[in-house]
């Protein structure tokens, strides 16, 4: 096992996450095993990108020979009105930390100005909006908790 110390390699700052703030944490030294991590708020989980890669399969736009995107003859299921064509990539391996408790050990080890920055304002926020309330795709019908559609308040 090796002698060397982890963490108190990274810093905390603010920044937005579509219309919400949140934080991110970047490395401040070369032996920091991470690229970045950042806090995604609605869905409160701390996601972490190592600098260990690995390879996976990404859809991409496929590309005509002066690099502009391909139109398809029709829109996909997604809503996808290009082509794209599936290919082999390096991509970072990606951690997922859904637990409080070790959200915060995490940027407690390795965030330099943690006890600083009110990292913790951030992870209290409950996110936006009526869980409860769901969209069946394709259908604009807006639905309860159960399925049933919610009727107009008149």
């Amino acid at each position: 096992m090796s002698d060397k110390t982890i963490g108190g390699n990274m810093r905390l700052f603010k920044t937005f996450w579509g219309p919400e703030e949140t934080f991110k944490l970047m490395p401040v030294t070369l032996d920091c095993p991470y690229m970045e991590a950042l806090y995604h708020p609605s869905a409160k989980m701390l996601v972490v990108f190592s600098k260990t890669m690995k390879q996976n399969y990404e859809m991409l736009p496929k590309l005509d020979d002066d690099g502009e995107w391909v139109h398809a003859k029709k829109a996909k299921r997604n809503g996808n009105k290009f082509k794209e064509e599936r290919r082999l990539m390096d991509v970072p391996q990606e951690f997922y930390m859904i637990d409080r408790a070790q959200q915060e050990e995490f940027i407690e080890l390795f965030a330099t100005n943690a006890k600083v920055f009110d990292y913790k304002a951030v992870l209290d926020i409950e996110p936006k909006g009526d869980p409860t309330i769901l969209q069946k795709e394709g259908s604009g019908a807006i639905l309860d908790a159960k399925g049933q559609p919610l009727k107009a308040v008149k």
